[in-house]
């Protein structure tokens, strides 16, 4: 990538710099590492050829200093120390994360969204400025590039002059690293062409920036104290992306279908047709993000194509029917659906608030989003704005005059407390009162002010409120959900959540908390599931047993094995009739659901996480004793590591005499638990396993 520091330019064809405490020559084509003196990349055979700034001779790579003016090259060229160490420039929230866990994430194979990112033609927009000049026009660019990434969790692994490269999904896994590395790029873009507008009328200056994405597997090596990480790429998952930054336009973001199968429905893309792609030999189908999709979770995603059949959810549907009618007679209820992912707690939702027993109800939808902890509030201002009505592309004005005409037509007195929405909603605020308070007066005011408002609605018309995925709730709505949860006796409102097992709260104890423990679909359902999707036919029937088997009932899992059995066309045919051309013995574990459980798996105490890594190799079925010898943690460890695997439904107990015996929930589980060791691990543990009756005898 090109870059100019200081009065040295560095050609697209090499950028220097140091990375993990080495300096290396990297190929621009291609991203390989080299080493210093190098003057063929590696790995494409490239030309790494740099010129002297001062009298524009070439240079061999990695050269400190021109050898026919003596200016000096490498100094110069090299990362610009405030972006040297990754420590100096990740999020605080985001570093403890990574440290805390650094020893669980080191040594495994992470699915991960790699990003490139770079501003187009900076040798040429920047070669003949001052270097303190043309710093404060590049250094701007590259901070709005990390700050996007930043903001969805995504890891800036390497600042290579002017631009950068960020994983998502690696160290920490993410089950929707493809939807937050899109969404990063499309943040990127929109504030750099901001920047760019002020940079043009300033300095004369045309800013444009570029993007490349692609997913795939990456080994995570180690992690260093200052963050740095020694990852390898699986096959072509770096390189591709880097492809796909070289061949965007200026202004545009670039991904591969791998990418785009990830984050289909979240963001609109345009196919590009296949285009070659240097070290493949077939063309490779590329396609152009071109903004962000109007989805926002799995659910309405799988809606915008074609909502699978609602089967085995009468029981839950018909519980969530009798608290509905308590609240109705004003005795408000709470009611908690828990369930690992995938087994259908949005559905059941969805399916509930649709029914003709809610239509006189105000129904009042929001959850909280897997990146968005960090923003207080984030479902709850989803929430005002369905409230409020709030149109998308609405003014500042227009959206005050619609809050205050809600408030003065519910009650006449909120119109006092405006200045609560006008902060949540981002909109000014002239008020001496609120601008007086200090952050816990506000604080305050806003909880009090959130829960007058929804109390008050529910004397008008009885409300449903619905907070979907608490497992990821920020620290402010939950304030707001334990206070509202106080307040639910004598008011007409249902309070409907749902969360991952792993999520803890102190609500049990209220007589009017109802919880729902949502399971897989029982055989018979999934049986009836799998037959509307997949027809009738008698050939489909080994396929079907092993559908069940290999996901558990689970239906999310179900669906998307389907869906790749599809694309593979391994099933060919139309929905509820589909024919199976071919064996199938074994079943792939789809990318999607490898995302979910990793990063599951990734989320778990290091402790019960290392047992359950050593129990998938030893297999689907496990006994405490030969876990003990293969994990060898304390006996106390061990114990209090399966009981929390079996709290968050990861393994369930089947057989308690004469020793312990447990099983994975379902196959899933257990094969991306396995594939996340790398080899030498898996080899390690294969041969404490196979080794047991010589260790029994010891």
């Amino acid at each position: 990538m090109a870059y100019t520091r200081l009065g040295a330019t560095v050609p697209r064809a090499v950028s220097t710099g140091v990375v993990c405490g080495r300096l290396v020559v990297k190929c621009s084509q291609c991203q390989h590492e080299n080493p210093p003196g190098s003057v063929f990349c590696l790995e494409c055979g490239g030309r790494l050829a740099s010129a002297c700034a001062s009298c524009g001779a070439e240079l061999p790579a990695g050269s400190k200093f021109c050898n026919k003016c003596g200016t000096p090259v490498a100094a110069e060229a090299s990362t610009q120390p405030r972006f040297a160490s990754p420590e100096s420039y990740t999020p605080k929230h985001l570093a403890e994360k990574i440290l805390t866990s650094k020893a669980a994430l080191e040594g495994e194979r992470k699915q991960v969204t790699v990003l490139f990112a770079d501003l187009k033609g900076s040798m040429e927009l920047l070669a003949d400025r001052d270097p303190e000049e043309a710093r404060k026009i590049l250094d701007p660019v590259l901070e709005r590039m990390m700050e996007a990434v930043h903001r969805y969790e995504g890891t800036v692994n390497q600042v290579m002059g002017d631009g950068i490269m960020a994983l998502f999904g690696a160290p920490v896994a993410h089950e929707d690293h493809a939807v937050r590395a899109c969404y990063a790029a499309l943040r990127m873009q929109d504030s750099v062409k901001r920047y760019a507008e002020e940079v043009r009328h300033t300095a004369d200056v045309l800013v444009q920036i570029r993007v490349g994405l692609n997913s795939g597997e990456v080994v995570v090596r180690s992690i260093g104290s200052d963050l740095h990480m020694d990852y390898t790429a699986v096959g072509q998952t770096t390189h591709l992306a880097a492809r796909m930054e070289q061949a965007a336009p200026p202004g545009s973001i670039l991904l591969t279908r791998e990418t785009l199968r990830l984050a289909e429905d979240y963001v609109e893309a345009k196919a590009l047709g296949p285009i070659p792609i240097k070290g493949l030999n077939e063309l490779l189908g590329v396609y152009e993000i071109t903004g962000a999709g109007t989805v926002r979770s799995r659910l309405q995603a799988f809606a915008t194509r074609q909502l699978s059949p609602f089967v085995g959810r009468s029981a839950e549907t018909e519980e969530l029917r009798r608290a509905l009618v308590r609240a109705g007679a004003g005795h408000g209820q709470v009611v908690a659906v828990v369930a690992e992912p995938g087994v259908g707690k949005s559905r059941l939702f969805y399916e509930f608030l649709r029914a003709d027993f809610t239509r006189d109800w105000m129904l009042l939808e929001s959850s909280s989003l897997s990146y968005g902890r960090a923003t207080a509030y984030l479902p709850v201002i989803d929430l005002l704005i369905r409230y409020f009505a709030v149109e998308p592309d609405a003014g500042p004005a227009e959206t005050q005059a619609t809050i205050t005409n809600r408030l003065r037509s519910l009650d006449e007195a909120l119109r006092s407390v405006l200045p609560v929405f006008q902060s949540l909603l981002d909109l000014p605020i002239d008020d001496p009162e609120w601008q007086s308070l200090d952050p816990g007066q506000r604080r305050e005011r806003t909880l009090d002010t959130l829960l007058r408002l929804l109390l008050r609605q529910s004397q008008v018309q009885p409300l449903v409120v619905v907070m979907e995925n608490l497992h990821w709730v920020d620290s402010e709505t939950q304030a707001l959900l334990d206070r509202l949860v106080t307040h639910l006796p004598g008011a007409r409102i249902l309070l409907l959540v749902n969360f991952r097992p792993e999520y803890r709260h102190g609500w049990a104890s209220k007589g009017y908390y109802t919880q729902l423990r949502l399971d897989p679909l029982s055989p018979e359902s999934a049986d009836e599931l799998l037959e509307r999707l997949l027809g009738l036919d008698v050939a489909l029937r080994p396929l079907k047993r092993l559908l069940v088997a290999h996901t558990g009932g689970n239906p999310f899992f179900l669906e998307e094995s389907i869906r790749a059995l599809i694309e593979t066309h391994t099933l060919v045919g139309e929905h509820g009739a589909y024919s199976l051309m071919g064996d199938v013995s074994t079943i792939r574990v789809p990318a999607s659901v490898q995302a979910v459980l990793a990063a599951r798996i990734d989320r778990l105490p290091d402790n019960s996480k290392q047992i359950l890594q050593a129990a998938a190799v030893i297999g689907k079925d496990f006994g405490y004793e030969l876990l003990r010898r293969v994990a060898d943690p304390p006996e106390e460890m061990l114990r209090s590591g399966l009981a929390y695997l079996q709290a968050t439904e990861f393994v369930h107990s089947t057989t308690l005499f004469p020793e312990p015996v447990y099983t994975f929930k379902h196959a899933l589980t257990h094969q991306v638990a396995y594939s996340s060791l790398l080899q030498h691990r898996r080899r390690a543990l294969h041969v404490m396993v196979l080794d047991r009756p010589r260790s029994a005898a010891v």
